[in-house]
């Protein structure tokens, strides 16, 4: 049964190819126009916001059983009318969206500095943890900054997908 599916899989090598590339001239995009790429970035993150608050109201439809449905009917509404604000809204879309990969670079270094803790004050733990948790700092207290970072960390992201992906459809290519 794997094996069938394994072989159907590779005679689409072809669309793992174009996704590569597709990726590629993406991650392009992003560093050519980062002022749209930056607006993408936050239309899209309202679009999940939005398609997250539908999940969960269809999660209520659907389970009856559940004792916490009237929470769940609440986060869906609240997603719902995030989704759509972020999405008619652009621009705040993107900044929430800053400011939650800033407190996520925060957090991860005052976990880095925890970490340097348990290892016996452990200077490149100590050094990393206060470098990422400034690099959150910079990126929720400058907007440019973090415009910039996430433009340019999607764009290499982007990228890198894309090389991995064209080089995976290629190999998958029947000789």
């Amino acid at each position: 049964m794997e094996i069938t599916s394994l072989d159907r899989s590779l005679r689409y090598w072809w669309v793992i190819l174009i996704r590569g590339i597709l990726f590629i001239l993406l991650g392009i995009y992003m560093f050519c126009q980062p002022i749209s790429g930056y607006a993408a970035l936050g239309f899209l993150f309202g679009l999940f916001i939005l398609l997250a608050g539908i999940g969960e109201l269809l999660r209520v439809v659907g389970d009856h059983s559940s004792s916490g449905r009237a929470w769940h009917l609440f986060l869906g509404v609240v997603d719902i009318i995030l989704g759509i604000v972020f999405i008619t809204h652009i621009i705040a879309g993107a900044d929430v969206l800053r400011v939650i990969v800033g407190f996520y670079f925060l957090f991860r270094g005052i976990s880095l500095l925890s970490y340097s803790h348990f290892r016996g004050r452990s200077w490149p733990l100590i050094l990393g943890g206060v470098i990422t948790a400034l690099f959150g700092l910079f990126i929720i207290f400058n907007a440019v900054f973090g415009a910039l970072t996430i433009i340019i960390f999607t764009g290499i992201a982007f990228i890198i997908m894309g090389v991995f992906n064209v080089w995976l459809g290629l190999h998958m290519r029947p000789r």
